[in-house]
């Protein structure tokens, strides 16, 4: 009898356990967003406090619409986790590093309540993501790519990682560095109950991609105001509003690729930025915002005979929750930045 691999079964199997008992609520937390047009959990995004919050709705009547979007709302300008989730995560993430230029540019447009221009930044993104894997992983060649080839990926990435797992088994080591053999039993069990567990989560994205994002345009399908990328992209003329809400369903399919991607390169799923750059982050955040406000107006007026021209998005007022220095550092932080502009300017700043 093998004592320390036993240990490590159980411990393994056990954590398995609860977080599928986590995943059955989480489930029904997902068909509770759904019903109130939201797509999907997203891993990232949500904590468990939040999920807890929302699937408590679950055995209330009434439409909770409202209430579930400013919970998604207040997280979103939460300026320190928005940085945290791009430096912190997207940064770090092998797959994902080589678009963060753009992925900051659709999150700069979006806080400037360019909500299109957001939108059709962020789609091409999440495709040369997933084409990129192809390409890089699957030796696809770039120019043979079909829809259907993309809309399989998430699939096959579900199979990379199981596979990584049940390799993982035979060569697993404990905190010490001790090798811990598994039987053949051990390890049929330990897999079972990860496949589950990817299973869960990622029925929750290639339900998103099969009916939302990819679902087939022709004259048979009825788009609405599904996030549809072909009648996004190609301007069908079908209703579709470009607003805050549709920016972020399209903003967890980001997420959602960060978490898997981060699963597949075996990292940390905890944020990892360094402090000061998320206050600097957050603080550049906040002045975007801000200055977006101020020229809010000259946006309307530009835009306001356009057919539809929405007024009530460039009236909209961001609830930002901003970082809270002591005063201190608060001024010791606004001369600092005045300083570094100013070299910044002069082609001085180090870098």
């Amino acid at each position: 009898m093998n004592t320390r691999s036993d240990y490590h079964y159980r411990l393994e199997k056990e954590t398995y356990e609860r977080e599928l008992i986590s995943l059955a609520e989480y489930k029904q937390t997902n068909a509770l967003l759904r019903d109130n047009d939201w797509l999907f959990v997203c891993p990232l995004f949500f904590q468990g406090f939040e999920l807890k919050y929302i699937h408590s709705l679950c055995s209330k009547p009434g439409p909770h619409k409202n209430t579930i979007t400013q919970i998604i709302f207040n997280k979103f300008f939460d300026l320190g986790w928005t940085a945290s989730f791009i430096e912190g995560y997207c940064k770090r993430c092998d797959h994902i590093q080589p678009f963060l230029s753009s992925i900051e540019h659709s999150l700069i447009l979006t806080f400037q309540r360019d909500y299109e221009g957001g939108v059709k930044t962020l789609i091409p993104i999440i495709e040369g993501i997933l084409r990129k894997y192809l390409v890089l992983e699957k030796g696809m060649n770039p120019y043979h790519i079909q829809f259907k080839a993309v809309r399989n990926a998430f699939s096959a990435l579900k199979q990379d990682i199981l596979t990584q797992y049940k390799d993982g088994l035979s060569d697993y080591y404990d905190e010490n560095k001790n090798p811990i053999l598994f039987s053949p039993q051990q390890k049929d069990d330990l897999l079972r109950l990860r496949t589950l567990y990817y299973e869960q989560w990622f029925e929750f994205i290639i339900d998103f991609v099969d009916n939302s994002f990819y679902l087939k345009t022709d004259q048979s399908t009825i788009i609405t105001n599904q996030i549809n990328r072909h009648a996004i992209l190609h301007e069908f003329g079908l209703p579709f509003e470009y607003n805050l809400e549709n920016y972020i369903k399209v903003y967890f399919a980001l997420q959602f690729l960060v978490w898997i991607f981060l699963n597949k390169e075996i990292k940390s799923l905890l944020n990892e930025i360094n402090g000061y750059r998320l206050f600097e982050k957050a603080e550049a955040y906040k002045r975007i915002i801000r200055s977006a406000e101020k020229i809010a107006y000259q946006k309307h007026l530009l835009m306001k005979n356009y057919r539809g021209y929405n007024e009530s998005l460039f009236k909209e007022k961001f609830n930002v929750k901003e970082i809270i220095l002591p005063q201190e550092h608060r001024i010791k932080h606004k001369v600092l930045m005045k300083f570094k502009e100013a070299l910044w300017r002069k082609g001085l700043e180090p870098q």
